[in-house]
């Protein structure tokens, strides 16, 4: 075989064999043939370990076969900096163990005559290299076979480069799907509704909380109805988009949603506008506030009966104090009074003792109810609002 056919050869391999230990194996295959050499190994720079490893090799004796493939050289070391395998181009020695260049620990790990190395690099770093290997006979390179090695070296380097970016485009596609598996479980799995919708209301997208929130059956169920009829009250979802700031963001807006059983939820919406190519989209989060919404009307209503209340203890005070002398009064008088002047002083009295019955019951409030009777004025039933609650 000659040069050429060998180039055309490796050319061959690279670019029809995927798994790269493989093609290494079959290239030092065919350069053991091409330059006669005994024995061939492949090394490659495992860039995350920043080792210099085997992982392909052809006709190695039973009796080195460990001591190579243990053979795992730190290119960080001093020592690797100044081997051959760190040189620019091919170098050969015909007395390998009183070479000086040969001087690396590697070479004498196995004692041998002859060897070669042939060392493939990638924006001037160190990727990899062949080393060939006569046991015993002087094995001496001229400049031609020195070439043809070296081309090999570049076809390799293309190799390497070409694995290179293969496994980085491979790391960045798992990073990515990684990251996408992170977003879709996040939005899956967020106690939060999210949605997407059209501005006529169409909802294009919802994830399991908004589902679950608005009591559907399931997310196709949610998607086909418009989001407009979700509202109670169908100008808020208009006032919402109106609310939305010079970014396009609607923040903290509480409304109040139909459910699908009938009932409604309390929610918190942030939401912005955005458009998608010739599309307007508008999409957001909604936070079931029901319970804190019940919990501020408690306050307010438990704050309003505290005002109520002071100011019924008050008026009670005050009525209470001079009430008690008309009243004492009216029983001194009548016990002067004829039994027909007694009959006409009666309504004034029970009159009087009803007046504080009612400044009791003012002082007795417990809550705020109102009269059923007056619904578009409502007034404060004292009965009521004093009566023991039953629990």
């Amino acid at each position: 075989m000659g040069g050429a056919e060998l180039l055309i050869t490796i050319a061959h391999i690279l670019t029809t064999e995927a798994d790269l230990t493989e093609a290494l194996r079959l290239v030092v295959r065919e350069v053991v043939r091409f330059v006669g050499a005994e024995t061939g190994a492949a090394y490659r720079v495992d860039r995350e370990r920043r080792v210099l490893v085997p992982v392909a090799a052809y006709r190695v004796p039973k009796h080195a076969l460990p001591m190579l493939t243990s053979a795992v050289l730190p290119i960080d070391e001093p020592g690797f900096r100044q081997s051959l395998f760190a040189e620019s181009s091919v170098a050969s020695s015909d007395d390998v163990q009183n070479d000086p260049r040969f001087a690396f620990e590697l070479f004498h790990r196995f004692p041998h005559r002859s060897g070669v190395v042939v060392p493939f690099h990638i924006d001037g770093d160190v990727a990899g290299a062949l080393y060939l290997v006569w046991w015993e006979r002087a094995e001496r390179f001229d400049l031609t076979r020195v070439s043809m090695l070296e081309a090999v070296g570049q076809q390799l380097a293309l190799l390497l480069r070409s694995a290179w970016l293969h496994a980085e485009a491979e790391r960045q596609r798992a990073e990515a799907l990684a990251a996408e598996e992170r977003y879709h479980s996040l939005v899956e799995h967020v106690p939060v509704g999210i949605f997407r919708t059209t501005p006529s209301g169409e909802i294009l997208d919802a994830n399991p909380a908004m589902v679950e929130m608005l009591k559907f059956k399931d997310r196709e169920a949610l998607l086909s109805i418009n989001a407009t009829s979700l509202y109670v009250n169908p100008d808020d979802r208009e006032r919402g988009y109106r609310l939305r700031d010079a970014a396009g963001v609607t923040r903290d807006f509480q409304v109040e949603l139909r459910t699908n059983d009938g009932s409604t939820v309390w929610v918190r919406m942030n939401a912005r506008a955005l458009r998608d190519g010739a599309h307007d989209y508008w999409e957001g989060t909604i936070e079931d506030i029901t319970d804190q919404r019940r919990a501020d009307d408690a306050e307010r209503r438990a704050e309003t009966l505290r005002a109520v209340a002071q100011l019924a203890n008050a008026a009670a005070h005050e009525i209470n104090n001079p009430l008690a002398v008309i009243v004492g009064r009216l029983e001194l008088l009548r016990r002067d009074l004829t039994a027909d002047q007694q009959a006409k002083l009666n309504p004034i009295v029970e009159s009087s003792r009803q007046i504080a019955r009612i400044i009791t019951h003012m002082g007795r409030l417990t809550r705020l109810e109102t009269l059923d009777d007056l619904p578009a004025s409502p007034m404060l039933d004292l009965r009521r609002s004093s009566e023991p609650t039953n629990t």
